[in-house]
């Protein structure tokens, strides 16, 4: 075989490993963008997050509705906005919200309302 082949179909051997898993790694439903914290998820499991949803709906009775919060998460977004980029806004909201003060203490976390809402989604979604 000669040099210029070898290299040729090692570079479109990678090409075509490498593109589908890069696809992949882009793609995130708007449901799990709008329901899993980001930094939260990598802390706790499900029932965690579960069971602070649960307690910001008995304490914030006016968002205890899957409509309410995911109105409230996607204000200021896109209308065509895919998962990606929903994560990306409420992960600069989350940050948003902790340099203005908007924080709820919940089963012993300090988060952001924006947090708040994700798990309070997540806890409608999984119930």
């Amino acid at each position: 075989m000669e040099r210029r082949t070898f290299i040729s179909l090692s570079a479109f051997t990678a090409a075509a490993l490498t593109l589908p898993m890069l696809q992949s790694c882009n793609t995130l439903s708007k449901d799990d963008a709008l329901s899993k914290p980001d930094l939260l998820t990598q802390m706790v499991d499900e029932m965690e997050i579960k069971a602070v949803g649960t307690a910001y709906r008995t304490q914030v009775k006016a968002e205890d509705d899957q409509q309410k919060l995911r109105t409230v998460l996607l204000s200021g977004a896109p209308a065509n906005a895919d998962g990606v980029e929903l994560k990306g806004m409420l992960d600069k909201q989350v940050s948003a919200d902790f340099a203005t003060g908007k924080t709820v203490q919940l089963n012993g976390w300090i988060l952001s309302v924006t947090e708040a809402r994700q798990c309070a989604l997540y806890s409608l979604l999984k119930a």
